[in-house]
């Protein structure tokens, strides 16, 4: 991570590659230095920039800013309707063009203004900058130096800095969090199967001190995870269930078990996917890297919370070995299901771990999953779905989601939906029937296997980006580990 240092001057004598201004519409900006002031007015008097949200120009060698070869002024819109969020984007935007030009020693200053707190605007520009600042390179052909930034520098125009120091480690450490599902989200299905994975939660065990325990397939059959071994049968790959530990060291306010959908690469089984649809399922394991990556910080933050996290690691393949439409499991809890879509397979592994988790006891439960299209035709890629039997546990995830800008919206359990469950053979079928309302009874397929009075479902559809926005890159988003530090700390 880059060299930061967060200092209360004006920036107007920043040595580096660009100092990033971020701009609010409108002619006056009386809260920026003078000199630098001098120069974005000029520029919106010539109608070159009209500091709309995002909106980017660069100024080489700019009048008035001493030894920086560019500055670049970003556009917030108007200062009455700007929010967190709307900083981080701006920030970020920029920070994504600074790494583009290999401009890597940038400073920024911080926006002044009456309608935020300056503590969270000075943490928010932090984040932005250091969430733009990923580039997945590991499998380019030609060997080059990943583009990151070296040194950032945040001025804050005589702001008192103290608060957002104090932050800065939890800040780093929760964009470090969202890197490494970044990482993992993004890695081929070649090379990130259960067995890998298992691997690179046994390391970050091992580096953060966390309780860490592998159950291999013979331990799966002994605990009747029956779920997560049928899913898991057409592969060669076998499945793995993995159980992470963290404990404060003082007595923990609370203990909350994460639960992550883990599957490494979905085909659909024998209900096989199109082409297309499998273009992007190696993702299908980000909520099992969410909750590696959010222990991890757990430990680094120092978190007041015992977390446990169980992560459901298969993959789901055709072969002659493959569980069936029309086959039916028994989970862990005795609860049988008929499969009717072997595509359905994720609330499967869940199902077993869900029950798990509630053997275990904890205050919370959280499951987070790569569930349902359904969740991302009726949200979009930029907010998360989640639903609950626990309206205040929701409602702080909600909050956590706000404060953070990674956006989840409530949907209710509708009880009236689970008559499509029922089956002629079994206790519960694992699909519908029906294309109405997919989210909504994929959460009351999960409840059915939930015996925990406290407990949220998030149906991760902000997971994954076609294209790079603001400081989201293409692909992997990274998105959890931070609603969730922030929920925990909280």
């Amino acid at each position: 991570m880059a060299e930061i240092e967060i200092n209360s001057q004006n920036g107007k004598d920043f040595s580096g590659d660009v100092l990033v201004v971020p701009v609010f519409s409108g002619r006056e900006r009386h809260r920026l230095p003078l000199a630098i002031s001098k120069v974005a007015r000029q520029v919106m008097d010539e109608g070159d920039f009209k500091a709309e949200l995002n909106e980017m120009v660069p100024l080489h060698h700019p009048n008035g800013v001493k030894d920086s070869r560019w500055m670049l002024l970003v556009g917030l819109g108007e200062e009455e309707q700007v929010s967190l969020n709307k900083i981080r984007k701006a920030v970020g935007t920029a920070a994504r063009f600074c790494l583009k030009k290999k401009w890597l020693e940038a400073g920024v200053v911080a926006p002044s203004t009456s309608v935020l707190n300056h503590d969270l605007v000075q943490e928010s520009v932090l984040e932005g900058m250091l969430l733009a600042d990923y580039d997945f390179s590991a499998y380019k052909g030609e060997k080059k130096d990943p583009r990151h930034f070296k040194r950032l520098e945040i001025f804050t125009n005589g702001e008192d800095t103290r608060k957002a120091r104090r932050r800065q480690p939890m800040v780093e450490a929760a964009v470090k969090a969202c890197h490494r599902v970044r990482d993992m989200a993004n890695t081929p299905p070649g090379d990130l199967y259960p067995e890998s994975f298992v691997e690179a939660a046994q390391k970050l065990a091992k580096q953060h001190k966390l309780g860490l325990e592998v159950l291999d397939v013979p331990a799966l059959e002994k605990g009747g995870f029956r779920c997560v071994l049928g899913v898991g049968q057409g592969s060669a790959r076998p499945p793995r269930v993995v159980k992470l530990e963290y404990k404060p060291k003082e007595k923990p306010r609370k203990h909350v078990v994460l639960v992550g959908k883990g599957v490494c690469f979905d085909s659909g089984g024998l209900s096989l996917k199109d082409a297309s649809g499998m273009e992007n399922m190696k993702d299908d394991m980000t909520g099992a890297a969410i909750v590696l990556a959010t222990l991890a910080a757990c430990a680094e933050t120092e978190c007041p919370v015992q977390v446990t996290g169980l992560l459901g690691l298969v993959e789901n393949m055709p072969s002659g070995s493959s569980y069936k439409p029309g086959d039916v499991l028994r989970s862990r809890g005795g609860k049988t299901i008929e499969v009717l879509n072997t595509d359905a397979e994720g609330r499967l592994v869940l199902a077993d771990l869900l029950h798990w988790a509630g053997e275990i006891n904890p205050d919370h439960i959280v499951d987070l999953a790569t569930l349902t299209g359904a969740a991302l035709i009726a949200l979009g890629d930029s907010v998360n779905a989640v639903m609950g039997t626990d309206d205040k546990l929701v409602a702080r995830l909600l909050d956590a989601g706000n404060a953070t800008g990674e956006h989840l919206w409530q949907l209710p359990l509708v009880e009236e939906y689970r008559e499509a469950l029922k089956s002629p053979v079994a206790d519960v079928k694992n699909i519908s029937g029906t294309r109405w309302g997919g989210s909504i009874s994929a959460g009351l397929f999960l409840s059915e296997f939930v015996q925990h009075p406290s407990w949220a479902h998030v149906d991760l559809s902000g997971c994954f980006s076609t294209k790079e926005r603001d400081y989201r890159p293409q692909g992997a988003t990274g998105e959890g580990p931070r609603f969730l530090l922030e929920w925990l700390h909280g």
